[in-house]
């Protein structure tokens, strides 16, 4: 914002002033309602996540058990399944935005897969080595999900700090110093309205006297 105007006061800087007073005061609240709306939604990103990621110590606890067993039984089995298993995953990233902003999304995957598109006999492996591999497949979408919804959230965060270092400086600084001009500005002018009222009486009064005389 420019600096204030400090040349002599006028009627049209006043009402400049309380112009400018006025839309400031509207954005400050476009502001404050932009920031309520992206907190809202933090905290809601912020409940999921701890959700999302209380399922995921699960899923890999339970993962880890299973591999543990199925590992003491037949180790080597475990090996050859694991590298049979191994796949190229792609991901989709797209730019999302809220309100103006701009951030990277992780499009979602179902990385969980049947039987069938494992391409491999249930009678060749232990029930232990299948249930890990859906776990840990699981566990693997749902680090997808967490990873998407933190960088929103780091994003989020970044626009709620920086608006609320706006927010203070518009509510604490710019608003009361164009606040207090406009106030020196309307003293002035009512000083000079009361100067200007007085000097008419005066030269009324001396016109009379003349006359009179």
């Amino acid at each position: 914002m420019a600096v204030l105007e400090k040349s002599a006061p006028t009627r049209e800087q006043f009402m400049a002033l309380r112009r400018r007073h006025e839309v400031i005061g509207k954005g400050l609240e476009l502001l404050k309602s932009k920031r309520e709306a992206l907190m809202k939604e933090f905290f809601g990103i912020v409940d999921e996540s701890i959700r999302m990621r209380e399922e995921l110590n699960s899923l890999l606890a339970d993962a880890q058990r299973r591999i543990e067993r199925a590992r003491a039984i037949d180790g080597a089995s475990i090996e050859s399944f694991a590298n049979a298993s191994r796949r190229s995953v792609p991901l989709s990233i797209k730019a999302r935005n809220v309100w103006g902003i701009f951030f990277p999304e992780i499009e979602e995957v179902n990385l969980t897969r049947s039987l069938e598109a494992r391409d491999i006999s249930p009678l060749g492996e232990r029930a232990e080595v299948l249930d890990a591999a859906r776990d840990f497949e699981a566990a693997t979408e749902l680090i997808v999900k967490i990873a998407s919804r933190e960088v929103r959230l780091s994003r989020i965060g970044e626009v709620i700090r920086s608006d609320s270092r706006k927010i203070n400086a518009i509510s604490e600084v710019i608003l009361p110093s164009i606040k207090d001009r406009i106030k020196y500005i309307e003293r002035v002018l009512e000083e000079r309205e009361r100067e200007e009222i007085f000097r008419l009486k005066r030269n009324k009064a001396r016109r009379q006297a003349e006359e009179g005389g």
